[in-house]
């Protein structure tokens, strides 16, 4: 009689062991996929985006059936807002729209943004008389009239590699449009709308 009960308290004691091992096993799981979770939203490459800090115009020379000559200065401030990863972007290219039609077009020097950095990156571009002939009366209407702004697009496209904690590679490429009215009267950017986008 004494020998049944040890064994069934012995019996017990297992049954109990292997509910806490059990218990354990599955909170270690559940534990380690939250880590993995976590892990993964950290070092998931926050996308960098492209901003125009200003764009003037920095000579015009523009007639009524005569030449047209418009040169641009375009700062762009290229920010990548991930606290752990860095990116090194390319040559890039800056397009410049009036109404539709492609006026002047850049290359974006190549550099690298650490993580949580800015660069600012200056481009000169000459708006090219021959894309903008069907326009000249409307340009001339907009530089010479009324409230002396003309309006453009700005389109960017960066390529780069965002790094994650020196380990990680991931290839991205920055699209960035940008409308903005330049005012002639007054230097800088009158007022800017961007919307950006970030293809990994």
């Amino acid at each position: 009689m004494p020998t049944t009960a040890c064994d069934h308290h012995s019996a017990a004691s297992r049954r109990r062991l292997r509910g806490c091992f059990i218990v354990s096993l599955a909170v270690l799981l559940l534990l380690t996929v939250a880590v993995a979770v976590l892990a993964i939203t950290a070092l998931r490459p926050h996308p960098a985006d492209t901003t125009i800090s200003t764009i003037q115009l920095t000579s015009v020379s523009l007639s009524p059936g005569h030449s047209l000559n418009v040169t641009l200065d375009v700062v762009l401030s290229i920010r990548n807002p991930s606290p752990i990863a860095s990116f090194a972007h390319g040559a890039g290219h800056a397009e410049v729209y009036y109404h539709g039609a492609l006026a002047a077009d850049a290359n974006v020097p190549p550099g690298r943004i650490g993580a949580g950095g800015t660069n600012v990156v200056t481009i000169r571009l000459t708006v090219l008389a021959d894309r903008l002939a069907l326009y000249a009366p409307q340009l001339y209407s907009d530089v010479l009239g009324g409230a002396g702004g003309v309006s453009l697009t700005v389109r960017t496209t960066v390529p780069g590699t965002v790094t994650v904690l020196g380990l990680l590679r991931h290839h991205a490429v920055v699209l960035t449009v940008c409308d903005v009215v330049v005012s002639v009267r007054r230097p800088g950017t009158q007022s800017s709308s961007c919307h950006y986008r970030t293809k990994f």
